[in-house]
């Protein structure tokens, strides 16, 4: 055998190497993901992008009528202010009426009997009087008797003379 022909039996063997090498590499690249398998996994990120659009679509228009009715209550709260803002200024303004002092003292009595009255009737009235003789604060007599702390006060102040 010359040096031609091992020359030339070596490049067939290299080329059968090549060639089967190629075969195995084609094979590797066929079990990987099928391309019907990405086109699935395309449309579904389609699908999400298009749902993604329509919730920011909806966020949107959300925010528009949030967003209008801030400026409604805005407006309505300005109005209110000016309203009272205008009798605030007719309030302030200086009226003089001459009152009569005997109508002025029948009023005082009348409304001093409808105050005695509730007291009087006040379901509470006994127990809060014992417990402002023991010196009890307003707050802790209301926090014991599960009422009101106004109403406490209201009850004391004008029933010192009917309690």
């Amino acid at each position: 055998m010359d040096i031609f022909n091992l020359i030339f039996i070596f490049i067939m063997v290299l080329g059968f190497m090549i060639i089967i090498l190629s075969i195995l590499k084609i094979n590797k690249y066929n079990n990987a993901t099928p391309i019907s398998n990405v086109d699935s996994y395309i449309k579904e990120m389609k699908d999400t992008i298009d749902q993604a659009d329509l919730a920011i679509d909806d966020l949107n228009l959300m925010s528009e009528q949030i967003f209008k009715r801030f400026d409604e209550k805005q407006k309505q709260l300005l109005f209110l202010y000016e309203t009272i803002e205008k009798k605030k200024a007719i309030s302030n303004s200086k009226v003089d009426i001459k009152i009569d002092e005997n109508v002025l003292n029948k009023v005082d009595i009348k409304q001093n009997n409808k105050k005695s009255k509730y007291i009087s009737n006040h379901p509470m009235a006994d127990k809060i009087k014992e417990l402002h003789k023991q010196n009890m604060s307003v707050s802790d007599i209301a926090k014991v008797l599960n009422i009101g702390k106004g109403e406490v006060e209201l009850i004391i102040k004008f029933g010192d003379d009917n309690l």
